[in-house]
């Protein structure tokens, strides 16, 4: 009896130390890009708009926009899913629309639902992200 109590012990230990280490590689992490970063100056045509509500975040191979509309004590969330991909210094992602209902991304994102879009990182450490879009846009991160 005692054996078998053992034996079902270990069985039960080695499937949740498999379950809980195969979930996630490196807890996640996937680099100096992972993570949340905040939108704090967007840069079109040589004129800056500052941001304080806009977000991206990067985990694995998903990218989530969000938006976050501020009201008080209280703030609401919009959230848009996509994927990514980063080679070298291009990153490059789509933001799906979601098959159950039609959805368009806010104008201040300046980005549309189911085009794939190409940005050129020109910096990105620990605490800071720049990418850039053409000649003209400059979006700068900081890691939140």
């Amino acid at each position: 009896m005692k054996n078998k109590m053992m034996i079902r012990r270990i069985l039960i230990g080695l499937f949740l130390g498999i379950v809980v280490t195969s979930c996630t590689h490196n807890d996640g992490y996937i680099g100096p890009l992972f993570g949340k970063w905040q939108l704090i100056e967007m840069w079109e045509n040589g004129t800056m708009t500052p941001h304080d509500s806009l977000y991206y975040n990067f985990q694995s191979s998903v990218i989530k926009l969000q938006l976050v509309h501020r009201g008080g004590i209280e703030n609401a969330t919009d959230n848009y899913f996509g994927s990514y991909v980063r080679e070298d210094d291009i990153l490059k992602f789509k933001i799906m629309e979601p098959s159950w209902f039609e959805t368009e991304l806010p104008p201040v994102f300046k980005l549309k639902m189911n085009e794939e879009y190409t940005f050129y990182i020109e910096k990105l450490s620990s605490s800071k992200m720049i990418l850039t879009r053409g000649e003209d846009e400059r979006f700068v991160f900081r890691k939140f």
